[in-house]
């Protein structure tokens, strides 16, 4: 059974539309021209991490955890990525309208929380945040992922 694989990637855009903006800021995330799924909050056990995502072909179909700030103004985003001691991670996005260090305060307070409910240890924690601000009369974007790739179990053991 192959591994599941990941990477952490961000993004910014800006453009005179909202959705350009999103589009711009998935393409500087390197993820643009793909569908991505999206995914809630848990990493399979034993995923190991890579720099970056391959080269898939436009259209492909990519598993995400995705958070995304669209506005006028300054947005932010972040993911956190949490290792628990029994070897599954939790993964946690947050999105704030203006401030990257709140975006990443309220993530890993999520993650926290999350391993709490579990009974979990944390063993390591990773994050990757995005800001930008806007010219005037523009639209900005900030995108953070995890990106998911690699066989990915759906409840059926695999030999």
């Amino acid at each position: 059974m192959s591994t599941v694989r990941y990477a952490l990637v961000t993004g910014t855009g800006r453009a005179d539309t909202s959705l350009a903006a999103f589009d711009a800021a998935l393409l500087d995330a390197g993820i643009g021209n793909w569908n991505l799924v999206t995914l809630t909050s848990i990493l399979p056990p034993n995923a190991e991490e890579e720099d970056a995502p391959p080269p898939l072909p436009p259209g492909a179909i990519v598993p995400a955890v995705l958070a995304r700030s669209v506005d006028r103004g300054p947005v932010a985003s972040c993911v956190c990525v949490a290792r628990l001691e029994s070897g599954f991670g939790i993964i946690a996005e947050r999105s704030d309208a203006s401030d990257p260090d709140r975006a990443e305060e309220l993530a890993l307070r999520d993650v926290e929380e999350m391993a709490r409910a579990r009974g979990e240890e944390i063993l390591e924690v990773k994050t990757a945040t995005a800001f930008n601000e806007p010219e005037e009369d523009e639209w900005a974007a900030a995108v953070s992922a995890v990106v998911l790739w690699g066989r990915i179990p759906v409840g059926v053991p695999q030999e």
